[in-house]
């Protein structure tokens, strides 16, 4: 077993893994390339629904996907989070079963697999359920409401966020709903809270006080903000077949139930133990999703011992799923601190091929995260991730 606080290479070296960590083949060097540099000028818009911490690149997902899956294979990704792998495999033309235990991230998936075809489909659904608000009673009424809740809203635009949230829950319209929350907070005029961060709520009335910008603290109307949100949405929007399966649960990764040798790969990228909060950094969109205690999400794989037990009954109910020499691609970030580096990587590699058996380990590639895109918590940080291409080999 690992020693889980040592240098990285030399745990994998350890394990008699080809990484490609110093001297890269041309074809790691090619695959590395096509995800570098920012891709938010670039990738369609629908992933840019609405927020989500730590999501994976959609162009490192693209390049994935085609690399180790065909048109027409089914892929699983049971950590989807917001939904870039599942969106991705549909636009490369494969199939796709997400999953995911966190109720924002199912919806931002489904948001993604299921959104209307066209920007004018899009505007008159959305044109109609804001009338339909506008005659609805509120769900739950502003008394009900948590204070930490009103603290980001004025008053008459959390009554129509309340009226209007409510209809598209009941209704399960998941892209409406996902574009509404994507508008929840930030400090632009475009949003509908008062001055907040964007990825993470916490209101900043320190830099933006009320006196000194009172305009911020008015009344802001829902309807021409979620029309706008919309419009910026298709803004470059992808082609999907309408036929292609696709499928997203709310499910325990580790208990997820498929077909034996039914998946034809794997790729996700499981949830970076402690290093990120996906339940207290998503506080207000979940409570608007019905989830009044946030925690419970960051307490699934917060400690070593909890990931590792996940891991092993996740991979476990891979390799029967899995079809023979297929491929499993598993998107790892290390956990690090001033004291020491959590080599999570190095990990699962070893549960995969030691414990679980049946993998082989086909190559570990290493990619920096820059900065923009690093989460702390209580000193912890994601510096890098690391890819690891695992192969069901068929012998147990």
């Amino acid at each position: 077993m690992c020693n889980l606080d040592v240098d990285i290479e030399t745990e994998i070296n350890m394990l008699g893994v080809r990484a490609k960590l110093g001297q890269e083949t041309s074809a790691t060097t090619d695959i590395r390339i096509s995800w570098s540099g920012s891709c938010l000028g670039l990738e369609n818009t629908l992933h840019q629904v609405a927020p989500y911490i730590g999501k994976m690149k959609s162009t490192m997902a693209s390049s994935l996907i085609r690399q180790y899956s065909k048109p027409g294979d089914l892929v699983l990704d049971p950590f989807v989070g917001s939904g870039v792998v599942a969106l991705e495999c549909l636009i490369a033309g494969r199939r796709i079963i997400a999953s995911d235990i966190n109720p924002y991230a199912v919806l931002l998936t489904r948001a993604k697999m299921e959104a209307p075809g066209t920007l004018a489909q899009a505007l008159s659904k959305a044109i109609h359920y804001l009338r339909m608000a506008k005659i609805s009673p509120e769900e739950p009424t502003i008394e009900e409401t948590p204070g930490w809740v009103k603290e980001f809203f004025h008053p008459k635009t959390l009554s129509e966020i309340l009226r209007l949230n409510a209809l598209l829950m009941k209704n399960n319209e998941y892209f409406l709903q996902a574009c509404l929350l994507g508008i929840l907070h930030h400090q632009r005029p475009g949003f509908l809270s008062y001055p907040a961060s964007h990825l993470v709520p916490y209101l900043r009335t320190l830099r933006f006080p009320k006196e000194k910008y009172p305009d911020a603290y008015e009344y802001r109307a829902v309807e021409p903000r979620l029309l706008s949100k919309i419009q910026r949405v298709y803004r470059r929007f992808p082609y999907i077949d309408p036929y292609l399966y696709r499928a997203c649960l709310q499910h325990d990764a580790a208990r997820l139930n498929i077909l034996a040798e039914s998946i034809d790969a794997v790729i996700t990228s499981p949830p970076y133990m402690n290093a990120l909060d996906y339940g207290r950094d998503n506080r207000l969109r979940l409570w608007f999703l019905g989830v009044h205690n946030c925690h419970d999400y960051d307490k699934q794989n917060n400690t070593k011992q909890k990931f590792v037990y996940l891991m092993e009954r996740f991979l476990s109910r891979l390799i029967l799923a899995l079809k023979n020499d297929a491929y499993c691609v598993l998107v790892i970030g290390d956990v690090s601190s001033s004291h020491s580096t959590t080599g999570i990587a190095s990990m699962v590699t070893d549960i995969a091929i030691n414990k679980v058996g049946a993998f082989q380990c086909e190559e570990i590639i290493q990619d920096s995260i820059p900065d923009v895109r690093r989460a702390r918590r209580e000193g912890k940080r994601t510096k890098r991730e690391w890819i690891i291409i695992l192969r069901k080999t068929g012998v147990l």
